[in-house]
């Protein structure tokens, strides 16, 4: 037995993850359209059924358990009836050394109770997603007859697999996923979704049969060669979530041979395109003001580094953004095109265009503003420099550790020390951490160790993870940049220009460089994230890397 959509809903309001009046503007909504109410409410305020069951959980104050990680009670399990276990969905589980009984309704007293005697104890009870206690009760009574589970996500072989991918592409929208992880599998199809830069495991029914025809399916879309299986490919197509979520995107999609069988990366691009600003990026007041007078100047070259995830292509997004006019001409070059801006003129290199092609292209079409993906090669730089020389702003990548790294490695590229220093005004390296969830981090003070990582030698108070609805129990909801920040002014662009080395521009620039870990230490302060998750991108300046003396 299942809860039905009304008891979610009252959980949803009663733990404050659905405004009262704004459920009954939906409902008038979900009766106008016909459609279900459950669905209108996912779509409004995207968030996975799951977490619906979660706030059931609070609701009753039970826990709320990670299924995949706790074995079944099979000699317990083998004293209900497969029959009950099937209805009520209950399931006895281990968690270390205490047994607990997971419930898909924890009001159903009399199914609760049935199982209670027949198993001649009184277990702690639990819950749990739906979808995956439904998959390992189908798991736990294989070789039985099991009806189809109703909310989990399955495959078989007959499945239609336009609902399969529907269904998989749809959760990993509510879920906010940046990446979906098809993987071959032992016991068939493995689906992972990256949520917050962390990799999670979503509930799938699949043989194997149904992993190479969903795998196929992805490479129709992707226009890729379904015959061939040794080879890795790349492609790409645009989806759309019919209604009432009613969003397309564009997805990346790249394949690999594996022992097992072909795995399937699928990248979701620019879900949060519109509506996002510079505010929104996690930069501090003085960062952002510096920033939003450098991108308004009218030539010079703004360079943003980091490794691949690190939201580059998010902040240059933002930044254009808010420089977008009717009178302005901005033109970019991508591979691929992961946002889509009105009324700028978007490029994506191939086969037949290079990054230095569009580029060249572009300075015949009267632009003011000119952005390039990425810089890798001497062509691409050479380019975008004297584009910058020639009175026009510049943005684009490069993939250094650092904010001052980016000099010497366009100087590697081949760009004449004097050309970078004359072009570039502000380089900014930037990472991303999980931001803690305002509605259940927990104050506590920092230890001297902690204090002294900080900075800070009084007593300071800094935050921890706790695990609510909001956050569907991680402790983090999205996430924010990490900034260093290099200003370039007249003299230090004179040291770049007499190529100056790191460690010499790193003594000279002061306040005109902050580094990672300063910023990272602020915001720890500020509660907006913690230090283990600054510790994992930033390195402190008075540390020493392993292996280096």
């Amino acid at each position: 037995m299942a809860i039905n959509d009304e008891q979610l809903l009252d959980a949803g309001v009663r733990c404050g993850l659905i405004e009262a009046p704004q459920l009954e503007r939906l409902r008038l909504e979900a009766r106008r359209q016909r459609t279900s109410l459950l669905a209108m409410v996912q779509a409004h305020y995207r968030f996975p059924l799951a977490a619906l069951y979660r706030a059931v959980a609070e609701q009753y104050g039970i826990p709320y358990v990670d299924l995949d990680k706790l074995p079944v009670e099979t000699a317990l399990l083998k004293k209900i009836p497969p029959s009950l276990v099937q209805r009520k969905l209950l399931l006895p589980v281990k968690d270390g050394e205490r047994i607990m009984l997971v419930s898909g309704d924890p009001g159903d007293r009399a199914g609760i109770d049935s199982v209670q005697r027949l198993l001649g104890q009184v277990l702690p009870l639990a819950m749990a997603d739906l979808a995956l206690v439904q998959l390992k009760v189908n798991q736990a009574l294989a070789g039985k007859a099991a009806p189809e589970p109703a909310g989990t996500v399955s495959a078989e072989t007959d499945t239609d697999l336009v609902a399969l991918l529907d269904g998989i592409i749809r959760e990993a929208y509510f879920y906010r996923a940046s990446d979906i992880h098809l993987l071959p599998d032992a016991q068939g199809l493995r689906v992972r979704l990256r949520v917050d830069g962390k990799l999670r495991d979503f509930p799938i029914a699949a043989g194997a049969g149904s992993a190479m025809a969903l795998v196929s399916r992805v490479k129709v879309l992707a226009g890729l060669d379904i015959a061939e299986q040794r080879m890795p490919q790349d492609g790409g197509f645009s989806y759309h979530l019919p209604r009432p979520i009613d969003k397309g995107f564009n997805i990346r999609v790249a394949t690999a041979p594996t022992r097992l069988g072909e795995r399937i990366t699928l990248r979701l691009l620019g879900q949060e395109a519109f509506g996002l600003t510079l505010a929104d990026l996690g930069m501090m007041d003085e960062d952002l003001l510096r920033f939003r007078k450098v991108i308004h100047r009218p030539y010079g070259m703004v360079l943003l580094t980091g490794p691949t995830g690190s939201g580059k292509s998010t902040t240059l997004f933002a930044a254009l953004q808010e420089i977008n006019r009717p009178d302005i001409n901005i033109m970019t070059v991508e591979n691929p095109i992961e946002y889509v801006m009105h009324g700028v003129s978007q490029v994506q290199t191939g086969p037949k265009i290079s990054f230095a092609d569009a580029l060249r292209s572009f300075l015949r079409h009267d632009p003011d503003v000119l952005m390039v993906g990425e810089i890798r090669d001497h062509e691409t730089a050479d380019v975008a420099v004297k584009a910058a020389m020639t009175g026009h702003l510049v943005f684009s990548t490069l993939h250094t550790n650092n904010a001052v790294s980016a000099v010497t490695r366009l100087i590697d590229i081949g760009c004449e020390p004097f050309l970078i220093g004359s072009t570039v005004a502000a380089v900014i390296a930037q990472r991303l951490v999980r931001r803690l969830c305002r509605h259940c981090r927990k104050p506590r003070p920092a230890t001297p160790a902690e204090q002294a990582e900080l900075g800070r030698d009084g007593e300071v108070q800094i935050y921890e993870p706790g695990g609510c609805v909001i956050c569907q129990g991680s402790g983090f909801q999205g996430r924010l940049g990490l900034f260093e920040t290099l200003w370039l002014d007249e003299s230090l662009a004179r040291l770049v220009a007499r190529g100056a080395d790191e460690e010499t521009i790193e003594a000279s620039a002061g306040e005109r460089l902050s580094f990672m870990w300063d910023d990272g230490c602020r915001k720890v302060l500020l509660g907006m994230t913690t230090l283990d998750e600054v510790r994992d991108v930033a390195v402190h300046k008075t540390q020493i890397p392993p292996g280096v003396s």
